[in-house]
Formats: structure tokens, sequence, C-alpha cells
């Protein structure tokens, strides 16, 4: 669990936690090359938003810095 994770655990409810991590699981991000991860697995929080904001970060898989887009995952995403 990465710091913002634990600070968020510290200072919230255990539910009001809970939700925003099975919130923030419920988007991925999307390099170019066609990588997908989970966003809480990266790092990242995301709860009752909206839109598809896109990050300038560096791929995994590729080992290219690309813009990422974080995307809603829908019925047919695997991960």
């Amino acid at each position: 669990m990465n710091s913002i994770h634990r600070l968020l655990k510290f200072i919230l409810p255990e539910k009001a936690f809970t939700a925003v991590r099975d919130g923030t699981r419920e988007w991925l991000i999307e390099c170019q090359c066609g990588h997908t991860r989970d966003l809480w697995d990266a790092g990242g929080v995301r709860y009752k938003a909206a839109g598809e904001p896109r990050r300038y970060l560096t791929c995994p898989k590729c080992g290219e810095e690309r813009w990422h887009t974080i995307r809603k995952k829908t019925d047919t995403t695997t991960k």
C-alpha cells in the first residue's frame, strides 16, 4: 500500500475507506500500446468521479513515456 492509501486508511473510517478502495478499483489506466492496469494497484485514487482524464506516465510494459487514459472498466474488461 502506498503512502496515499495509508493516509486514507488512517484518516477515514473503515467503511469509507472500503468505499473509496472499491470505487477506485472500477477504474483502470490504459497506455497507447494497449497495456492496462488497475488504478488502485498503480497507486491512484478516483472516487465518485466522472470523465476520462489523461496522465503522462511511463508504461511498465513498453517502457515509453506516453499519455495514459484513465477510464472506467467495462463489462468486457478482464482486468
